[in-house]
C-alpha cells in the first residue's frame, strides 16, 4: 500500500486494514490501528509503520483505546515477524527456520533479523542518553556489554560521540537532504563523522522537523553541495532492493 491508501484507509477507519499496519502521531508519541475511534490528527504529523513492534523500536506508545498490538492481519508472514520482534525484546532465542524468518523480515521490515535487533538496541540507547545525559548507564541499559562495543558503532550509529548525542548535538555541524523514494520522501543527514539520521516520511517539512527536534543543540543545515550523495545512492539502491546490505 501507498502512503495515501493507507492515509485514506485511517480517514476511513476501515477495519479491514487493521493488522496490516498501525499509524504514529508525532505530536502525541501514540500509534494506533486504522480504524482506531480517535479523533483523526493532522496528516503532516502522520508516519506509518508495517508492525506495532517497528513503531515501538521508533519511542512510539500504543494507544489505550484501540489496543493495536491486539490486531492481528491475514499475513503469516507479519505474524511471523512480530512474534520474532517480541522474542528479541524480551532476550529470547529466535525459534524456527532461519531462512523463512530472514525472508520474512526482508519482506515485511525490510531488514535482517540481526539489523532489527541492532537498531532496536541502538533506539533504546539513544533514548537512553536523552533521558540520563550520562553515557555509562545508558550504554547497560540498552543492553551493551561493555562502553568499548558502544564506541566501536559510534560513527556508523551516531555520527557523534555519545556524550554530544546526549546534549542534543551542541556545537556539532549536521548536513542533511530529502530525496523522494517508493516509499515516500527519505532524509539523509550527517555529520563530519558519519552518518547521524535516516528517516522515511510523507513530507520534508515534517522529516526536517524531527531532525531538529532530535538535534537541538546542533547547527544544522541543508547540504547543498552534494556531499551526501554517496549515502543516499547506497541507501536508495538498498531501499529498492538492488544491494542486499546497506553499510553506511
Amino acid at each position: 500500500m501507498s502512503p495515501t491508501q493507507r492515509w485514506q484507509a485511517v480517514l476511513a477507519r476501515d477495519r479491514r486494514f487493521d493488522g496490516a499496519f498501525v499509524y504514529a502521531v508525532r505530536s502525541t508519541g501514540i500509534y494506533c490501528r486504522p480504524s482506531c475511534a480517535s479523533r483523526r490528527p493532522r496528516r503532516t504529523q502522520v508516519t506509518f509503520f508495517p508492525i506495532p513492534e517497528a513503531a515501538e523500536r521508533e519511542g512510539f506508545r500504543a494507544c489505550r483505546r484501540c489496543h493495536p498490538g491486539a490486531a492481528n492481519g491475514s499475513d503469516p508472514a507479519v505474524a511471523l515477524v512480530r512474534e520474532a520482534c517480541q522474542a528479541i525484546a524480551a532476550g529470547a532465542p529466535l525459534r524456527g527456520d532461519a531462512r523463512r524468518l530472514a525472508r520474512a523480515f526482508k519482506r515485511v521490515l525490510g531488514i535482517t533479523p540481526r539489523a532489527y535487533a541492532e537498531a532496536r538496541r541502538v533506539s533504546r540507547f539513544k533514548k537512553e542518553l536523552k533521558r540520563r545525559k550520562q553515557v555509562s548507564p545508558a550504554v547497560y541499559e540498552a543492553g551493551y556489554g561493555s562502553s568499548s562495543r558502544v564506541y566501536e558503532r559510534t560513527h556508523a550509529n551516531l555520527g557523534m560521540t555519545p556524550a554530544r548525542y546526549a546534549r542534543g548535538g551542541a556545537g556539532v555541524g549536521i548536513a542533511y537532504v530529502t530525496v523522494p523514494t517508493s516509499l515516500g520522501r527519505l532524509l539523509v543527514a550527517a555529520t563530519e563523522r558519519g552518518v547521524c539520521r535516516v528517516a522515511l516520511g510523507d513530507t520534508a517539512g515534517a522529516l526536517e522537523q524531527d531532525l531538529l527536534a532530535e538535534f537541538p543543540g546542533a547547527r544544522v543545515v541543508q547540504d547543498k553541495s552534494g556531499k551526501l550523495h554517496g549515502w543516499v545512492t547506497s541507501i536508495l539502491a538498498y531501499l529498492d532492493g538492488r544491494e542486499p546490505d546497506l553499510d553506511l
